[in-house]
């Protein structure tokens, strides 16, 4: 086993504790930083998000407002029941002259398309009787997502009518790509993502993002519920999502990201001026240290000599340690504890040995102490002993009594008791537990019966029988006595309860005060007795004779 000298002991740990507060206080300042920026970028994604709701509803109002411009067009009725290319051509006019929308769609009163602006083919919208049209006349109009071969688009449509009666539908759309995500991005002063089966729209290079059609990144983002961290070529964004407007086979989720790594840029520079100092700091203290180990270890060295040289037989060491410290105390202590040495060695010179070897094998009593405990207390007492004693001879007297007191001493145990003290031809006897009262009882019991079968098998002999009282309460745990003899026993109120009972009980009987019955009432069958006048009680005590059998 390698030994290590205490000098290299006090620097080690020294320096173990040094290095171990400076990791600490890194992996706190650490701690705190990423709390603290995840805790503002959260507020800044949350803030982002309803700025993205509140930003696609306005967006939707004015597709719906668009719709319904056109639709209130006065020539629209005629212009309907033109050709595809007339209506087509007055519907990119209007694109022209107003600068929006990206795509309008005009519908005949069945909901067939009659032109749309994004294709020369009037190609029919997909379920456009349920998904649109029948939203359209419940509710004057309809919004959500429109997914065409042109592309994905926010849309509202709003029925065309003239004197009440509906003789059209008109369809305004704005593209979900890149440009509306830049938008969004200037609003939640973030970077955005607009995801379907793939990247609709990002402010971020789309190949860098780890989203594709076919990846988990509905599950990976809560279903916008969450916050999560992804990575995006080597740098952390924490990102949460939003569901946009659905469509029939689609609904879009607006990803709001910021950088982790930046938010922690200025914190990680912290971090690194805190490691630079920690460094010097540690340095600085392991030189401090290796000073304090010196000046601790050296006194100490002539202490170790100081002791070999007292094993040795030299009493005339001493130990030259000038300090004001603890060191210094011990030093003092020390050469006084050899003057003593060497005093008793001059003094053994005047006694004999026998009585140095006396003195030096005698033993210290202990003190008594004592504790409160919550115990249960059986007391059993022969009844007759005193008359039996005096009229048979003293072997017949002892052997009853080691068979009466043997065979109780072995349903004590039976039942998981502790025999205190055999008094004469009493047992005290002692149950711990929650179950120490029904466990007692149930052992007075067995006694009964066990002494019944004995007088039995013993036909021809004085018959025997007990009285028992059993209490339980708080009685007092200790050692009593003088200082050359000592009893560890309980005493106590209870315990004087207890032997009262046990004088009044007769033989074969087993008595219990109320209290001790109300906690086995629902097992233990008992009579009520007349109360009892108890010598060292000044009321009367309810008492209970348990049933046999």
């Amino acid at each position: 086993m390698v030994r290590l000298r205490l000098r290299w002991k006090i620097l080690l740990y020294s320096s173990a504790l040094l290095v171990a507060l400076i990791a600490a206080t890194l992996i706190y300042v650490s701690h705190q930083a990423g709390q603290f920026v995840d805790s503002r970028i959260a507020q800044d994604l949350e803030r982002g998000r309803q700025r993205i709701q509140a930003a696609e509803n306005e967006r939707l109002d004015n597709l719906k407002l668009t719709a319904q411009l056109v639709a209130s067009l006065p020539y629209l009725k005629a212009v309907l029941a033109s050709d595809v290319a007339t209506m087509r051509d007055t519907l990119l006019s209007y694109q022209q002259e107003n600068h929006r929308p990206d795509l309008l769609v005009v519908l005949d009163s069945h909901g067939a398309t009659v032109a749309r602006t994004d294709m020369p083919e009037s190609v029919p919208l997909l379920d456009a009787e349920t998904r649109w049209v029948r939203p359209a006349l419940e509710n004057r109009f309809a919004t959500g997502v429109l997914i065409a071969s042109s592309g994905i688009y926010n849309a509202a449509l709003v029925p065309a009518d003239a004197g009440g009666t509906v003789f059209g539908f008109v369809l305004a759309g704005s593209r979900i790509d890149h440009e509306f995500a830049r938008s969004l991005r200037d609003v939640t002063q973030n970077e955005v993502a607009i995801l379907g089966d793939d990247v609709l729209g990002s402010t971020l290079p789309p190949a860098k993002l780890p989203w594709r059609a076919g990846n988990t990144w509905w599950t990976m983002l809560g279903q916008g519920k969450e916050r999560r961290i992804v990575e995006i070529e080597g740098e952390h964004y924490l990102a949460a999502a939003l569901p946009l407007v659905s469509g029939a086979d689609v609904q879009p989720l607006a990803v709001v990201l910021q950088s982790r790594d930046r938010a922690l840029a200025p914190y990680r520079r912290i971090q690194l001026g805190l490691l630079l100092l920690g460094l010097a700091a540690a340095m600085a203290g392991i030189l401090a240290s290796a000073m304090l180990a010196r000046s601790v270890t050296a006194p100490v060295a002539k202490l170790v000599e100081g002791t070999e040289q007292v094993a040795a037989g030299n009493f005339e060491f001493r130990i030259d340690v000038h300090t004001g410290d603890e060191i210094g105390d011990l030093a003092r202590s020390f050469n006084g504890m050899i003057q003593g040495l060497r005093e008793r060695r001059d003094m053994q010179k005047f006694v004999s040995q026998s009585t140095v070897e006396m003195i030096q094998a005698r033993l210290v009593m202990k003190g008594a102490v004592g504790m409160r405990k919550l115990l249960t207390v059986f007391f059993s007492d022969m009844r007759g002993f005193t008359a039996m004693s005096e009229q048979m001879p003293p072997e017949d007297v002892v052997k009853i009594l080691s068979a009466c007191l043997g065979l109780q001493t072995e349903r004590v145990k039976k039942y998981d008791g502790d025999v205190d003290k055999f008094v004469g031809d009493c047992v005290v006897a002692l149950f711990s537990g929650d179950d120490g009262a029904l466990r007692a009882v149930r052992c007075a019991t067995e006694i009964h019966q066990a002494i019944d079968d004995y007088n039995a098998s013993h036909a021809g002999e004085q018959p025997i029988a007990v009285g028992i009282g059993i209490v339980t309460g708080e009685v007092v745990l200790g050692s009593i006595g003088g200082q050359d003899r000592l009893d560890f026993t309980v005493i106590g109120s209870n315990v004087n309860l207890c032997a009262r009972l046990c004088s009044l009980a007769g033989p074969g009987e087993t008595l219990l005060p109320e209290s001790t019955y109300q906690i086995v009432q629902d097992q233990v069958a008992a009579d009520l007795l007349d109360p009892q006048h108890v010598k060292g009680f000044s009321q009367a005590v309810a008492v209970y004779r348990v049933k046999s059998g």
